[in-house]
């Protein structure tokens, strides 16, 4: 486990770079609102919040809500618009400090943040001492099945502790006394799993039958079978030698490219699969804090988006896959001008207008 501070205490991924985050969040609250377990205006904490975009959606439903946050540079951002946010990692000590001055927690949500904790015990007894009863925690995260299907093997990456199937998170939740009772998968950032989470001993909600055929389809889908992930290992090879195929063969056509996204799946990719400066002459990418910086490993340099256009380079290595749909809507005129995105995962392919 990499130093928590080291990854988080400063960090460079804003939520609100994606219109397809929003809206996603924007669903999620209206709907998450109506889990509340009293007639009181609910109180909606989120553990991970970022810069806030979640709990914005939740202010325009009229609730309570508070965000919990390591990192200084985002969480001061969330709270300059109007976000209240506890800048701290969410830990059991973290919790007790928050219903101190704040009270307990209707709704607590976490995004994309358990499969970045080292200490998965430590923070659910938080959540425990921090929720009111009858109250819901909402999990969302990558989903293994998508991982595996979809080739995305650049979601494995340091801050990434855990890689979830529902039956291991099962276990691990009823060991500090909670179940889940409900899920959704959703298709966002390569594929994501909800869980719906109540303690074993509230009754308000029953479980219900979709979580165990969640279980069984990953049963199907052979999710428990080691065989499942040497063919995994074997088809990520194969698209690393495809990949550099094509960017080798445009090069020598002394075709330009560039790269589009310094994301962190990004950066697994390219230093998976050894491109460099000599492949790529540079990445853009629409957040301010990455812009003027290097790619680490590969020390390519980052610019602003709006290179794209100034530029007109030959093709676009897309390394934000997960988004390729907002991207091509936002790159409409990238595409009308002739250049192509080339599209690494879950198979090389190139997209032209």
């Amino acid at each position: 486990m990499v130093n928590p501070q080291e990854m988080f205490s400063h960090y460079l991924y804003m939520s609100s770079m994606s219109q397809m985050m929003l809206k996603h969040f924007e669903d999620s609250a209206a709907k998450l609102v109506n889990y509340n377990p009293t007639k009181d205006k609910p109180f909606v904490i989120d553990i991970g919040s970022n810069d806030g975009s979640f709990l914005k959606a939740f202010q325009k439903q009229k609730v309570n809500v508070l965000g919990v946050d390591p990192a200084k540079n985002i969480a001061k951002k969330a709270q300059n618009e109007g976000v209240p946010t506890h800048n701290d990692f969410f830990s059991k000590k973290t919790a007790k400090h928050i219903k101190g001055k704040y009270g307990s927690a209707d709704l607590i949500v976490g995004t994309n943040v358990f499969a970045h904790m080292d200490d998965l015990g430590d923070a659910l007894e938080g959540v425990d001492f921090l929720l009111k009863n009858n109250g819901v925690l909402v999990m969302e995260f990558p989903y293994l099945v998508d991982l595996i299907e979809n080739n995305e093997f650049d979601t494995i990456y340091h801050e990434h502790r855990y890689y979830f199937l529902l039956k291991p998170v099962a276990w691990i939740l009823r060991q500090n006394g909670f179940e889940i009772f409900n899920c959704e998968h959703f298709s966002i950032h390569g594929g994501t799993m909800r869980l719906y989470v109540k303690r074993i001993r509230d009754t308000r909600y029953a479980v219900s039958g979709k979580v165990d055929d969640f279980y069984k389809e990953e049963i199907k889908k052979k999710m428990y079978v080691q065989k499942t992930y040497d063919d995994f290992a074997k088809r990520i090879y194969k698209m690393r030698d495809d990949l550099l195929k094509v960017l080798h063969t445009l090069k020598l056509q002394n075709k330009r490219i560039i790269g589009y996204g310094a994301s962190a799946k990004g950066n697994v990719l390219l230093n998976f699969c050894g491109i460099g400066p000599e492949l790529i002459d540079y990445i853009v990418d629409s957040t301010p804090y990455k812009q003027g910086l290097f790619t680490p490993g590969t020390h390519i340099p980052v610019l602003p988006e709006d290179q794209l256009l100034k530029d007109k380079p030959d093709y676009a290595l897309l390394l934000i896959w997960n988004f390729k749909e907002e991207v091509f809507k936002k790159q409409k005129k990238f595409l009308a001008n002739g250049s192509k995105f080339i599209i690494p995962v879950p198979r090389v392919e190139i997209i032209s207008r």
